[in-house]
């Protein structure tokens, strides 16, 4: 079995240079690098702007491996292992996850809490989603009632509520009406940006829907959060309440059931065909938890260092009930030391 990799550096802060992402492809049953690929992307930080180095989503439409950098999308030809095209659209901004249904290609921008949908044959925007969507924020201050109940009884509250109810919903994270503003945000880092809420960071494409993970909601990542949406409709309804996953990463369907990754938890979770949730922790402990792949008869799991550890980065196959380990990879060797080596995606190769 051969699987494909996005890597990334987890050192890079203040380093300007012989800065890139990494497509590796691995032959699991040797436990062996067979090639690699190296995508040289910017980094860079002050006070408006911000971009890291990084490689993230993993898509493969036949012998076409898409790839997600910053702020492009990068095609590379399996076969020769070579980049072919590259595309990059305004709205692009931290890319994370990405999925298609082989007519359209779905990323997460993560920096603006949106969906990009592109045509997966000549890679041309379509069409955004969010982070202007009900959905997204109707729920900010519903948990702070006790503020709300307070403004309403000063003098303030005592003027005509046509003459303020926008301004107040505006301030206050619940506008009706909270426009996007269309213009360039490929330099933005999220925290850079007021349309930063959830760290909406994958779609997964399963049945005709959208499936969109957030790894937190409203800033609080240990209550992350999954939307179902209507792709020709643009429908949304939660899947996954806030609260039902923790510092959510991937997502998979095997048989109706909903896998993720639980990045900072330690674990992976997922959700039954009923709605119950289920997590269980994985070894090894100590790893940011990112990159999960259904092999057919297993599952892949990333295992990435933290920031200040020394613990090499790591790819592990467990059962389907996640409760042995079949096998482990160190795969470190993919960035120098002074830079070591992070998991993002994780995905069967066309072969």
């Amino acid at each position: 079995m051969k699987i494909l990799a996005t890597l990334k550096p987890e050192k890079y802060r203040n380093i300007s240079c012989d800065l890139y992402g990494t497509l590796a492809e691995i032959d699991w049953d040797a436990k062996t690098a067979l090639r690699s690929l190296k995508i040289p992307t910017a980094s860079f930080q002050d006070d408006t702007a911000f971009m890291t180095p990084i490689l993230s989503g993993l898509c493969l439409i036949g012998r076409r491996v898409l790839v997600a950098a910053w702020n492009f999308i990068v095609e590379i030809d399996y076969d020769s292992f070579q980049v072919v095209n590259a595309v990059s659209w305004p709205p692009m901004a931290d890319l994370h996850g990405m999925t298609t249904d082989g007519n359209d290609l779905w990323v997460a921008s993560a920096a603006i809490d949106a969906v990009l949908c592109l045509d997966a044959n000549d890679l041309h925007l379509k069409w955004r989603w969010g982070p202007d969507e009900p959905i997204l924020y109707q729920d900010r201050l519903s948990t702070n009632s006790n503020v709300q109940s307070l403004i309403a009884n000063l003098p303030l509250g005592r003027i005509p509520i046509p003459r303020l109810s926008r301004t107040w919903r505006t301030l206050f994270g619940q506008s009706n009406d909270r426009r996007f503003i269309e213009r360039e945000y490929r330099y933005v880092h999220k925290s850079k940006t007021s349309y930063h809420y959830h760290h909406l960071n994958g779609v997964c494409f399963h049945e005709g829907y959208l499936y969109i993970t957030t790894k937190g909601w409203n800033k609080d990542e240990d209550k992350s959060a999954v939307i179902r949406l209507d792709p020709e409709t643009r429908q949304a309804e939660f899947f996954v309440p806030p609260g039902g996953f923790r510092s959510m990463h991937d997502g998979v369907f095997v048989d109706g059931v909903f896998y993720v990754t639980e990045a900072k938890a330690d674990s992976v979770a997922w959700r039954e065909p009923d709605g119950s949730i289920i997590s269980r922790q994985v070894e090894p402990l100590g790893y940011f938890v990112r990159g999960l792949c259904y092999t057919g008869s297993s599952f892949l799991v990333g295992f990435s260092t933290w920031r200040g550890s020394n613990l090499p980065a790591q790819i592990v196959e467990y059962d389907l009930e996640f409760k042995h380990q079949l096998g482990i990879m160190d795969i470190s060797m993919f960035y120098p030391e002074d830079k070591r080596t992070a998991v993002f995606s994780l995905a069967l190769s066309p072969d």
